[in-house]
């Protein structure tokens, strides 16, 4: 096969159409609105998601390094559709979060075999090209999956979005099957290459400051997520839709960002780089806590943007030298999933009880301060190795 690419993207939109489609928009409104359960199940449906991922990381990257690809995908399908089955087959609020995390444990599984295809489909000098394509299908998927479940919600019949999900889950194994990642113990060859390209540290090390890195940058933009929520909607007093129409150049220098920064990219200068953005994220987020005017956190919120959308197909890259760079491909591609949901776990968390003991714009200002100590890190980590 000469180019992935195309079949990656593919199944990218696939899984993120349907995890946005079936845990996050009509999973809300089916069981707010369908089965009448308390307001807090939606919540818990994002937990069981979160809490399975998390889990399934490390077990699922252990797995990929002893068994070919092939049962693999076949456990995948096996999951997504008994979860979205047993969601078809009980219709009621407690078989949902059920579904959902069988449906979690798929979703897992699928993206390390996304990821360890990219790996070894991609060098590392374009690897931050191929996952800035990935990052702006990811996004583009998800606005897909919120678009089909506004206009599903408006059907009498609400078994079609989980049945769609269905169809969505069958398309994507499929396509895991075309791909035809590897899976399985490396060859001595292959062993061989990976780590000749980069022995200045040991594995050991350079994987766990990997991780670190991972783990602050997803702390911090969930962080980020969770703070300018409240920030928008009480400390400016804008509405959801106004807020929706300003931050929309702040959307579109995102995605330029990533592809920009995709292409400039190269292995072995991506965490200066990352440390570049996060010092312009510091210094916008800074201003920022001093904003009261809806018009100047709008064109504050474009560098914000920039710094964001550039460091996620670097940190995807860094993922993938590190993980292909030795031995237990897969055991590190679950090892650094862990590390992110770790820390997109632990953000909105933080962010949350530094809201709760202060202030929205204390919380602002604190998020500042992070995003500095993550420039110190990103170039400490570089002085040290190679990504």
């Amino acid at each position: 096969m000469r180019s992935p690419l195309g079949l990656v993207l593919a199944l990218v939109l696939g899984i993120d159409t349907m995890t946005a489609l079936v845990v996050i928009a009509f999973g809300n409104s089916y069981l707010i609105e369908t089965r009448h359960a308390p307001a807090s199940y939606p919540a818990y449906a994002l937990g069981i998601y979160g809490l399975v991922k998390l889990i399934s990381a490390p077990a699922g990257g252990w797995v990929l390094d002893r068994v070919r690809v092939l049962p693999i995908i076949g456990f995948v399908y096996a999951c997504e559709a008994t979860g979205l089955l047993i969601i078809l087959v009980t219709a009621t609020a407690n078989g949902f979060l059920v579904g959902v995390g069988f449906l979690s444990t798929g979703i897992a599984l699928a993206w390390l075999v996304v990821f360890h295809a990219l790996g070894d489909a991609f060098d590392a000098d374009v690897r931050a090209s191929a996952t800035a394509y990935v990052g702006l299908v990811s996004a583009g998927a998800t606005g897909v999956g919120f678009g089909l479940a506004a206009v599903l919600g408006q059907v009498d019949y609400w078994q079609s979005a989980f049945l769609l999900a269905l169809a969505l889950a069958t398309v994507t194994a499929l396509l895991m099957l075309r791909l035809r990642p590897r899976g399985g113990p490396a060859s001595p060859q292959r062993r061989e290459r990976a780590l000749a390209a980069d022995s200045s540290l040991p594995e050991g090390r350079k994987r766990l400051i990997a991780g670190i890195v991972i783990f602050a940058h997803f702390f911090a933009v969930t962080a980020t997520l969770a703070v300018f929520g409240p920030f928008v909607l009480r400390s400016l007093h804008l509405s959801l839709l106004r807020a929706g129409i300003i931050l929309l150049p702040a959307g579109g220098a995102a995605a330029l960002s990533m592809l920009v920064m995709g292409r400039v990219s190269r292995h072995g200068s991506r965490l200066r780089e990352v440390a570049a953005l996060y010092a312009l994220g510091a210094i916008t987020i800074l201003a920022a806590s001093f904003v009261h005017q809806a018009w100047l956190f709008a064109l504050l919120a474009i560098p914000l943007a920039v710094a964001i959308g550039g460091a996620q197909p670097l940190l995807n890259a860094s993922l993938l030298d590190v993980s292909h760079a030795g031995e237990g491909t897969g055991a590190v591609l679950g090892w650094l999933f862990f590390a992110e949901g770790l820390g997109s776990v632990a953000g909105p968390l933080l962010i949350g009880i530094v809201i709760s003991a202060a202030s929205i714009r204390d919380a602002v200002l604190a998020l500042s301060l992070l995003e500095g100590g993550i420039v110190v890190l990103s170039l400490l980590a570089a002085r040290s190795t190679q990504i």
